[in-house]
């Protein structure tokens, strides 16, 4: 009996191994800085705090899994902003409508952390001149790309209209020169709900203009692979981690298709609906792809947007 429990355990040992579920003790998403003595805007941020360090701004913005953050020192030399004019050069309006703003239309003068929900794209067009504030991202410094998308407190995406097989939009993606990344890994409410979102506002603004070529399919990354799967259900995303790991699902009706169809319907696209449907690989389908974070720690950013000065007196 003993022998028989010791071989079912060995098997099972063996069976969450070769799954390859995410690790457990992975190292926490490590922020850059971006831009000194800037600020990004702060409409839609997930929490206006003090802290006392700007580690734990980091730690604050990694539990509320912002992607970005300003952060203020509040050292001596940077206790001013340098770009604002000084109180006495203020005109009366001016002073009245700063008086009529409440603190959180005053982030800057009130918080030193600010937790974003998603980061700066390549024009900076967020971005206000604070001496004050250094500006930091999990992605480091952006793109050239015009076209991606950001799922808050989840991701940057890049949607591609080009019709591709399955293994083409995964070399694709894997390949791509301006950003390290993969077929989209969707197994979360957030992700699956935030790119279905965007493939519907795709489509509105298709109709509206009167043109043709609506998404209603795009390929992520979950495909059932024979050679490396475990069971029926063992789809596996672009990191090879299997949808077993996760609790979410998002099954259209009918599907997956499992059996004898599964082998012509291993792969996996997403609907604007946020459903999952699984087809053949051959079938040639936009994709999308996801933006790794940046592992770089250069990420310093001095373009033509940037603050004019960033240099202070004692």
């Amino acid at each position: 009996m003993w022998k028989q429990l010791l071989v079912m355990h060995i098997l099972f040992v063996h069976e969450q191994s070769t799954l390859r579920c995410p690790g457990e003790v992975d190292a926490p998403p490590q922020f850059h800085l971006v831009r000194e003595c800037q600020r990004a805007a702060t409409d839609d941020a997930l929490a206006l705090e003090n802290t006392s360090s700007l580690e734990e701004c980091m730690n604050l913005t990694r539990q509320l899994r912002g992607l970005a953050l300003n952060y203020a020192s509040g050292e001596r030399k940077r206790q001013t902003n340098h770009f604002a004019h000084p109180p006495e050069n203020e005109s009366r309006r001016e002073k009245d409508a700063r008086r009529r703003l409440n603190v959180f239309q005053q982030p800057g003068e009130f918080f030193n952390c600010h937790v974003l929900q998603c980061p700066q794209n390549i024009s900076f067009a967020g971005m206000v001149n604070d001496s004050r504030f250094d500006y930091y991202s999990l992605y480091g410094r952006p793109t050239a790309l015009h076209n991606i998308s950001c799922v808050p407190e989840v991701g940057l995406f890049v949607i591609y209209t080009k019709l591709s097989r399955y293994t083409n939009a995964s070399v694709a993606c894997n390949n791509a020169t301006e950003f390290m990344g993969s077929l989209a890994h969707i197994a979360s409410e957030k992700r699956t709900s935030g790119l279905a979102r965007w493939l519907r506002n795709y489509n509105r603004q298709r109709s509206a203009m009167r043109m043709e070529s609506a998404i209603f399919l795009a390929y992520v990354g979950l495909q059932y692979n024979r050679s490396v799967s475990l069971r029926p259900m063992d789809y596996r995303n672009a990191q090879q981690e299997s949808l077993l790991c996760f609790l979410y699902r998002a099954w259209h009706v009918g599907h997956p298709r499992v059996g004898g169809s599964q082998a012509n319907a291993s792969c996996v696209a997403l609907t604007p609906q946020g459903t999952w449907q699984t087809l053949s690989c051959d079938h040639e389908l936009p994709f999308i792809c996801e933006i790794f974070r940046s592992s770089s720690s250069r990420q310093l950013d001095t373009g033509a947007n940037s603050a004019d000065v960033c240099v202070f007196n004692d």
